[in-house]
């Protein structure tokens, strides 16, 4: 299923290059060398779509944006096994179709010297390496990665089965409590990256994994292991992880200094990932189908309208979880002519998607409800 990226999306990234963003960019060094992904599940914090930097950056050339929809086209399927229905995109991405981006490029990892260690306020408390990793009992979390430079153009979200432990789990197996004293985390990753968080972050909980997919972590995705913060976009969910320290003062990290957003929070959007954009189609029954997501806020509702007409509900085929996304379809009975399709969403809380297509901000995650044109023949 070919997959264009839609023309509205060159206005975000025209804005998006005012920033500077392409001399950010050439700050770093080249991102992950992949011919097929597009941006890492929030690597080095910013999610930026474009220089498949982790980060809040810009768009990505038009050929990296072309690899990426073709792995989201590559997604795929013809139906949704855990619920039997008619779900066209597959709810757990494969590793080698996860969207992949970071600020740096992928560090070269000796797992038998890779270490991490825990420090406050310069004090070591601890040092974790791999065998210490492999003795414990890991669990399983299903989590999605959003990139907060993403949008309609370039879809860059995906969702995985990760393997790990929530840090809090860990700290307690090495004898460590977090101290009283302090409210801020430091997290460095062997690229150099760095981002901070608030200590209340660990009771959400904040994991530390080491597998994806029943695999070990793929280098483009942080191994040996790498953090998964529930509520933040990718640029807050660092990779290679090699530094936690607890800090006096909030830390200001790498993206957050170029102006992008400090706290990250996920802010609900929905896609469209067929019909693909400017494409002609066959008057008759058509099945629409995206994705819809707002971390924390589990999404409980996905409506679509033709024309700028009612919106309509959709089925919801996969959803109703924290840190997970919704997949979701809508049977369009299409008439010839010219038609605007557009897709909005709903969470638990009662947050929805702006009807703007584009969002209403760069700088702190798309927040849009995705438009696409098509022509019926």
């Amino acid at each position: 299923m070919p997959f264009r990226p839609p023309a509205p999306a060159l206005t975000r990234r025209e804005w998006l290059a005012g920033i500077g963003a392409t001399a950010l960019l050439a700050s770093c060094d080249s991102p992950v060398d992949s011919s097929t992904q597009a941006a890492d599940t929030a690597g080095t914090d910013g999610d930026a779509a474009a220089a498949q930097a982790d980060a809040p950056v810009a768009l990505p050339d038009t050929a990296s944006a072309d690899a990426a929809a073709a792995d989201a086209a590559a997604d795929v399927t013809s139906a949704d096994a855990a619920t039997g229905g008619p779900t066209p995109i597959a709810h757990i991405t494969s590793n080698d179709r996860y969207y992949v981006t970071s600020c740096c490029a992928t560090p070269a990892v000796d797992p038998a010297n890779w270490t991490l260690t825990i420090t406050d306020r310069g004090t070591l408390l601890a040092t974790l390496d791999l065998a210490f990793l492999m003795s414990l009992q890991p669990r399983d979390k299903e989590h999605t990665l959003e990139c907060i430079g993403g949008g309609p153009q370039y879809q860059l979200i995906s969702n995985a089965i990760w393997t790990g432990l929530p840090l809090l789990e860990i700290f307690a197996a090495k004898g460590i409590q977090v101290p009283s004293d302090v409210s801020q985390l430091k997290m460095t990753g062997l690229d150099g990256y760095g981002t901070g968080l608030p200590t209340t972050d660990l009771a959400l909980p904040m994991w530390l994994v080491w597998r994806m997919n029943g695999q070990p972590l793929p280098p483009e995705h942080g191994y040996p292991a790498r953090m998964l913060v529930p509520g933040r976009y990718g640029m807050k969910n660092p990779k290679w992880i090699k530094d936690i320290e607890f800090v006096a003062q909030p830390f200001t990290g790498f993206w957050e200094a170029q102006g992008w957003s400090a706290s990250a929070y996920y802010l609900p959007n929905a896609y469209i990932r067929a019909p693909a954009p400017a494409s002609t189609l066959s008057h008759g029954f058509i099945d629409v189908f995206g994705t819809a997501f707002a971390g924390r806020d589990p999404i409980v509702r996905v409506d679509v309208r033709i024309d700028g007409g009612p919106w309509q509900p959709t089925v919801l085929d996969y959803f109703g979880v924290q840190d997970v996304w919704t997949l979701w379809h809508f049977d369009w009975q299409a008439t010839a002519g010219a038609h605007t399709v557009q897709a909005r969403c709903t969470t638990a809380s009662g947050a929805t998607s702006d009807e703007n297509p584009e969002g209403t901000g760069g700088l702190s995650g798309y927040n849009g409800s995705m438009a696409i044109s098509v022509t019926v023949a």
